[in-house]
């Protein structure tokens, strides 16, 4: 799958596919700390069939004119962003320290540190404060993703509570990449985890930046998580716990 196109890979039975990889249970607690894990691109450039490029990083670029971050999503160029949960935090963190009168409305359209706006960060910021403060998972998706855990168990196979957030990073198309994914259907980015192996059930939830959420199928092959992008916002990836 290096450097593979896929397109409509949400079309595909995420219960078949967890079936697939051979039934194993990640052994592991949630610990909300381990969002801020510094999530890694795999393979740097989606190339589709028809030979168009997306690059992909987990850092957004500098211009040299400025000295400050390229906001990703207002960019020309192709490129999808991988941003860690640790990188919007420390952005929406600063620009409160440089603004102390401001509101978050006020900032929301600023841009950041990470290629972000305030926005963005905060949309995944407050995700993460969520998680802390869920009980559980299903009351977790119930209050950030009422579409995901309304399907969740006829999708997976399985119900919420059986799965844990392992990680929480934004994914950002630029202008130019939204345009290759409006064509194809969806690129397939390759993601480096930490502590996840073959074998690893695993699904993800995801929203687009009006707070609309699915469930996306996600595939672990040599360590690597793989999970088709069709638009930009926040995403959790969880690991079952229980068979």
């Amino acid at each position: 799958m290096n450097k593979k196109f896929v397109i409509g890979l949400a079309s595909v039975s995420l219960a078949a596919a967890m079936a697939a990889l051979g039934g194993q249970a990640l052994a592991a607690e949630w610990y909300p700390s381990r969002t801020q894990n510094e999530v890694g691109v795999a393979h740097p450039v989606i190339t589709t069939p028809a030979g168009s490029t997306v690059s992909v990083s987990s850092a957004p670029a500098v211009d040299p004119a400025t000295g400050s971050a390229v906001q990703v999503e207002s960019s020309q160029d192709a490129i999808i962003q991988v941003t860690p949960l640790s990188q919007t935090l420390a952005a929406n963190a600063a620009l409160n320290a440089a603004n102390p009168g401001l509101t978050a409305e006020q900032m929301a359209g600023a841009a950041t540190s990470s290629g972000l706006s305030y926005a963005a960060n905060g949309q995944l910021n407050s995700l993460y404060n969520q998680v802390n403060a869920a009980p559980s998972v299903s009351q977790l998706l119930a209050a950030t993703a009422p579409a995901a855990a309304a399907a969740f168990d006829a999708t997976v196979g399985a119900p919420a509570d059986a799965y844990t957030p392992l990680a929480l990073y934004d994914i950002a198309a630029s202008a130019g990449a939204a345009g290759v994914i409006a064509a194809n259907g969806s690129v397939d980015v390759a993601i480096a985890v930490p502590g996840v192996a073959d074998g690893v059930q695993m699904v993800a939830i995801c929203w687009d930046r009006a707070g609309n959420s699915r469930i996306v199928p996600v595939r672990v092959v040599d360590g690597v998580v793989y999970l088709s992008v069709t638009t930009s916002g926040p995403v959790m990836l969880m690991t079952r716990t229980q068979a």
